[in-house]
């Protein structure tokens, strides 16, 4: 099965100038699609993206940070991982400033912001945050955390699949792809020598091995991953397609996988319109009382950040692997 390369590269540049070119709200949903768009930049697909980066950025160190910062929760932090791809592209450090500062607020002991009811998303956010921090500075804090987190995390069921949070046992598709990010998101910045990366590494392949099995025919991943009767979802299909093509990428994961990662896009391709316009997009999602929640829980069918942004970073990974195999 090949992909179709000009409909790839299509797609993945209307993703990210839809989706690439606001954020009205600091939170990841915003902030994936601005990588997403200069991330394709760098690749040499011209979109005014460091312009716009560079605008961005003034705003927030000026004002931003300053007066909304207070009020930010870890989605918002999350949501400025995209200066990392800024500094790629500019060499600037101050850049990342604002990426370290919020990673200094994670590892605060006397005074924690993780839900102590240990929400999934929070392992992206993590991740997200401390292992950029860490790729600047080299503090061991940062990654000693991040790992810990993933490593230490309640959530992940025997057969490898997550729950939401320690008070929703369910296992919904967007947090399995949290999961899956988190873990990605880590192992691009543990070193290879750290005495716990084969651990991380193990904890996430049991991961993948287990939604491996939950792929349904079509290509996707469901609202609630392991019931039959849910619907396939656009955000977590993206999310898994995300991590199993950079696990590639990094030699985690051998090519043999790659099925998998085709099948995901095949899926995506046919819930995204030309315009950028989304379908079957799980709808903002904290954690529920009951499994029916979660099974009739909204999808978003237009023009949608979160569809949107998550499936941008999923096609500009896959393009990148496509440029540079051939496949």
């Amino acid at each position: 099965m090949k992909i179709d390369k000009v409909t790839l590269l299509d797609k993945t540049i209307t993703l990210c100038n839809v989706y690439g070119n606001n954020l009205e709200t600091v939170v990841y949903t915003q902030g994936v699609g601005i990588s997403a768009r200069l991330r394709i930049e760098k690749l040499g697909y011209p979109s005014n993206a460091k312009q716009y980066a560079l605008s961005t950025y003034s705003d927030l160190v000026v004002n931003r940070i300053k007066d909304e910062s207070h009020a930010w929760r870890n989605d918002s932090r999350a949501g400025l991982i995209w200066l990392d791809d800024l500094y790629e592209i500019t060499k600037n450090l101050n850049h990342v400033q604002p990426i370290i500062d919020q990673a200094d607020a994670f590892v605060d002991k006397n005074n924690p912001i993780l839900d102590s009811n240990i929400q999934v998303e929070d392992q992206f956010f993590v991740s997200a945050v401390l292992g950029r921090a860490y790729k600047y500075t080299s503090k061991d804090i940062y990654l000693d955390f991040m790992i810990s987190h993933i490593l230490d995390s309640p959530l992940q069921r025997e057969d490898g699949i997550y729950i939401h949070s320690k008070i929703a046992e369910y296992p919904w598709g967007r947090g399995n792809g949290f999961a899956i990010y988190g873990a990605v998101e880590a192992l691009k910045y543990i070193p290879d020598n750290h005495v716990r990366k084969e651990d991380v590494i193990q904890k996430h392949i049991k991961h993948v091995e287990s939604l491996k099995k939950l792929q349904t025919k079509n290509g996707a991943w469901r609202q609630v991953i392991d019931n039959d009767k849910s619907y396939e979802e656009l955000t977590a299909t993206s999310m898994i397609g995300y991590g199993i093509i950079n696990d590639i990428m990094m030699g985690i994961l051998p090519k043999e996988y790659l099925e998998m990662v085709i099948k995901a896009w095949k899926f995506v391709d046919s819930r995204v319109e030309d315009t950028g316009i989304v379908h079957d997009s799980c709808t903002g999602t904290g954690s529920l009382n009951s499994i029916d929640e979660y099974l009739i829980r909204k999808r978003e069918n237009g023009f949608d950040n979160r569809g949107g942004s998550l499936t941008a970073w999923f096609l500009e990974s896959l393009f990148e692997y496509v440029e540079d195999t051939n496949e």
